[in-house]
């Protein structure tokens, strides 16, 4: 019957035995590395993702123990102000002149150290947070351009592809 449809038995069963060793191979070979690949990818991704977290975090810290260094310098500053006043209300009328003048150099003296020391804080501050926003903006690009710039290059080339047609 096989040979009235003009089929050679030897050859089909030579041609199965073919296709199943080749889809055995290739399942072997390309599949299993494939789907590695994806799990890699995955977990790469999840963890730059996790590490952005961390680095946020570690901002927002910085950031808040900044505020409060800075709150407790003003405090600091309303303190010695403060006691230059007393101190110089207290003194004889013979030495106010030189008590006032001595409180205004205390006073001048207390705000550069202030402001130096605000303008080191926000400084150390800025460059910090720079760093760590830059360190998030190139796991964030990473991410995106991985998954969905890929997605795009991958639309653009086919519907590229599609309008020209395959050329041989």
């Amino acid at each position: 019957m096989v040979e009235a449809l003009g089929i050679n038995l030897k050859e089909l069963i030579f041609a199965i035995i073919n296709f199943l060793i080749l889809t055995g191979t290739l399942t072997f070979f390309l599949y299993k590395p494939v789907l590695n690949m994806f799990e890699t990818r995955s977990n790469t991704i999840k963890d730059t993702l996790d590490n952005a977290d961390a680095v946020n975090a570690r901002a927002d810290a910085k950031m808040e123990a900044y505020n409060k260094r800075i709150a407790g310098v003003e405090a600091e500053a309303r303190e010695i102000v403060k006691n230059s006043k007393l101190k110089a209300e207290a003194q004889a009328q013979t030495i106010i002149d030189e008590a006032h003048e001595e409180a205004a150099k205390i006073k001048a003296k207390a705000e550069a150290d202030i402001e130096r020391e605000r303008r080191q804080a926000m400084s150390e501050m800025k460059g910090q947070i720079a760093v760590l926003a830059v360190m998030a903006a190139e796991k964030i690009l990473e991410k995106e351009i991985s998954v969905t710039g890929q997605d795009a290059i991958i639309d653009g080339i086919l519907e590229q592809a599609g309008t020209s047609g395959w050329q041989s």
